[in-house]
């Protein structure tokens, strides 16, 4: 577990959720987080506490100390972005982020898109 006075801004972090599940969030100045989250309804930036809600924070490794501060000024910029499941949920919004490359979830998402624009016309 780290504390919240452990952590810099960039780092990505999460927490257990529903059993088996993690929900992913990146750090910023003044030991804020910012995550997208269902049930906020979109990437929204919390207190080291809210995000946690009482359990146990997992930081986890970045590519370079370079990248934190990319990873908060991107993350800084999705505020307010709406939550989807399948397209830009916290997984997707942290692999953004911190510029790593996409998901298969993404890649899914962008095919099924474009095969359902192709059988639209």
């Amino acid at each position: 577990m780290n504390s919240e006075f452990d952590l810099q801004p960039g780092d990505i972090v999460s927490v257990r959720f529903a059993g088996v599940l993690r929900h992913y969030g990146v750090v910023t100045h003044g030991g804020r987080l910012i995550s997208n989250n269902q049930s906020l309804g979109g990437v929204v930036s919390q207190s080291y506490s809210e995000f946690a809600r009482g359990r146990d924070v997992m930081r986890h490794p970045r590519k370079s100390s370079m990248d934190g501060y990319r990873a908060e000024a991107h993350a800084h910029r999705r505020l307010g972005h709406d939550y989807d499941l399948t397209g830009s949920n916290c997984i997707d919004f942290v692999r953004s982020s911190t510029r790593r490359s996409p998901s298969v979830t993404q890649y899914a998402h962008a095919t099924l898109k474009t095969l359902g624009d192709m059988f639209r016309r």
